[in-house]
């Protein structure tokens, strides 16, 4: 698969790239959506308790995925679907955004719940960007993909610059706005990765053409097409 997407899509730009548009611009949303509410969870626990460290332990909260899931959840995604695995991944976090809407709707959120919510929602992301990264390479063509990883790398800054100062804006406008417009962000995000071609395992190592594994490699891209990172210039 490897090769044929090469050779039909040598002098195609990126932008006309089907499935790479559909799978960037559905995160384009979410990813400003999971900004938004990083910055609500904790404002959101703090108007609850009124209690500072509670509010700096949710914010923990949100990054220990990253820290205790990142390694392994690699190894299982390489193993899974990874359109499946995206899917899955949006679709749970648009379920609990849900849950916390509804909660915050009628008065019924406890704290205790909402720390699992993040930590939940933490790990989907970890899930979701791994199986992201170890499907790009056969969703671009290789030439192509330094480009698609810089172009995921501008979302993700942009999404920093945008989603805070719109999730403070939010919560100050109404406290659940901020989580209904992460639940938006998260359907659209699952509805356009349900329009994106299945095949994403194929050609997933360097035997079908992917490349080995280099130094010069794109940074949060592994050459041999695996989600986890791999050799000693990975820091």
């Amino acid at each position: 698969m490897s090769e044929s997407l090469a050779s039909s899509a040598v002098a195609r730009p990126l932008w006309r790239n089907r499935d790479f548009m559909l799978l960037w611009s559905g995160q384009v949303v979410s990813t400003v959506g999971m900004r938004v509410t990083a910055l609500a969870y904790p404002l959101l626990v703090l108007a609850l308790t009124g209690s500072p460290f509670q509010a700096g332990l949710v914010g923990f909260a949100q990054t220990l995925p990253f820290l205790v899931l990142y390694l392994p959840a690699g190894a299982l995604v390489d193993r899974w679907d990874r359109r499946r695995v995206m899917l899955a991944a949006d679709g749970v976090r648009a379920m609990l955004l849900g849950l916390v809407v509804l909660a915050l709707a009628v008065d019924r959120l406890s704290v205790a719940a909402l720390f699992t919510v993040v930590f939940v929602d933490g790990a989907c992301f970890v899930l979701f960007q791994l199986a992201e990264s170890a499907a790009l390479p056969n969703i671009v063509p290789r030439h192509q993909l330094p480009t698609a990883v810089a172009r995921n790398q501008a979302r993700e800054l942009g999404a920093d610059l945008a989603g805070r100062p719109l999730g403070g804006a939010l919560f100050a406008v109404g406290h659940i706005l901020p989580f209904v417009a992460d639940m938006l962000s998260y359907v659209l995000g699952f509805l356009a990765m349900l329009f994106v071609r299945p095949g994403l395992q194929t050609g997933a190592t360097s035997t079908t053409g992917g490349g080995g594994c280099s130094p010069t490699s794109p940074r949060g891209w592994c050459g041999c097409g695996t989600s986890v990172r791999c050799g000693p210039w990975w820091p």
